[in-house]
Formats: structure tokens, sequence, C-alpha cells
């Protein structure tokens, strides 16, 4: 089984006090790799405004993150991505593999001298066990973990922008090979339909993660299950 791939976007170092964002894209994806974006950046670039019209890649249009990216790299003395493959997504707690991508990201910025003082995290799960976990992993200093984190801080909406249009780039390469599979969300039809075609000529590729609950109603009997303790998707959408 693949494991979770680091891929260094900007190395430098720390060279005052730093301060760090975390953040994902494709969680709720039928297809494709769940992507944690780290983006570290001098405290006086957060506080200034270096990072103006830098806010959550939600409410940006795909252009705009295009645009975004390239500041957001300049700007950040530090970048990186950590990409979580659906074999894994298939057995393990989705929480628990985004935590230890987030302690994967940390430990190794420390290892290239980068050790932001402050690390802000758009929430997963609970604040407890997220920094419960990141404390096991030897994650020091200040810790702040919040619901919409990427809407309130700059450098967590500069690593949600990285995370997304990253993402893209990796939906639009495996359409490419597999064919039109839209968004790869459970929500788009396009999505939907490439899947029920994919279905029909036999096995869903292993770009699907299988143990979404949508399996169930376009691949009846495709569906695998997850250990005990993961949501399924529709639990996680509520």
């Amino acid at each position: 089984m693949a494991g979770i791939r680091l891929r260094i976007l900007k190395e430098g170092s720390c060279v005052e006090d730093c301060a760090a964002g975390l953040d994902e894209a494709g969680r709720g994806s039928l297809v494709g790799e769940l992507f944690v974006a780290l983006t570290v950046f001098p405290r006086s670039a957060v506080e200034g405004t270096d990072l103006a019209g830098v806010r959550d890649s939600k409410t940006l249009e795909p252009e705009e993150r295009r645009a975004l990216i390239d500041r957001i790299l300049e700007k950040a003395c530090y970048a990186a991505v950590a990409m979580i493959p659906p074999s894994m997504i298939d057995e393990e707690n989705l929480n628990k593999l985004e935590y230890r991508a987030m302690a994967m990201l940390l430990r190794d910025a420390a290892s290239r001298g980068v050790k932001p003082a402050r690390i802000t995290i758009d929430l997963v799960g609970t604040a407890s066990r997220l920094k419960a976990s990141l404390a096991r992993a030897g994650i020091r200093g200040e810790i702040i973990a919040e619901e919409r984190a990427d809407a309130k801080y700059p450098e967590v909406s500069a690593a949600s922008i990285v995370a997304k249009v990253l993402r893209d780039e990796r939906i639009r390469e495996l359409a490419q090979q597999y064919g039109d599979l839209g968004s790869g969300y459970p929500s788009d039809p396009r999505a939907l339909e490439w899947l029920r075609q994919q279905c029909l000529s036999g096995e869903p590729p292993p770009i699907v993660r299988r143990s979404w609950a949508t399996l169930d109603k376009i691949c009846p009997g495709k569906r695998v299950r997850k250990r005990r303790g993961q949501r399924s998707l529709t639990e996680y959408i509520g």
C-alpha cells in the first residue's frame, strides 16, 4: 500500500519569528489523494500587508487561486504538501491520517531548520485530540486549532489555497488518464456518471476511494469497509 508522500514547494529557513498554517483539500472527494499543505511565513508577513487578498480558498475562483499561489510561495519562507492516497483513506481513520500528515510535514520542516513559533490549523476532529497527536509526534510550540481558521488567519488561508490548487492540478492529471471525472466530489453529477461508467466496465480504478458510501448506490457490491471507528462520507457530511 502506498504511503503518505511529501513534496517540498519552497525550501528555506526561518530567519525571524515565524507562523505556520495547515489546511487540507479533497477530504470529501470520491477520487484522488487528500492534500494537506503547510505554509510558513515570517510573522511580519502575516501581520502586515504581504498576504493581502489571501483568504479562504473556497471563496476564490480557480483563476484567483492560481494568481495568488505565486505570491504565497514568494512570501513564504517554507512550503510543503503531504498527499494521502486513496488506498490509505480506505483503510484508516481519516482524522488520524490527517494528524499524521501534519506531524510529518512539521517534523520534516524542523529537520530543515524551519521551527515556527506558532502553528495554526484549520480544525480536524477535536482540538484536544489534534494537539495530543502532534504532541506525541514531538511537535512543540504554540498550537492553535480552530474551525474556520482558513477564514481568520492568513497563514492558514495560504495553506488552503496551496492545497486546493495542487489538488485541482492532480484532478486534471487524473482526468487525462481516466476520462472526465468532473470535480471528483459526490455532489458533482459528472463525477457520479463517470464512476457509474467505470463500474459498468469492471472494477473501479485505484484512484477511487472505495470506502465511501456512494459506491453502494453507484457500484453495488464494490464498496470496501473501513476499520472500526472511521465515519462514512455520509456521516462526515452530516
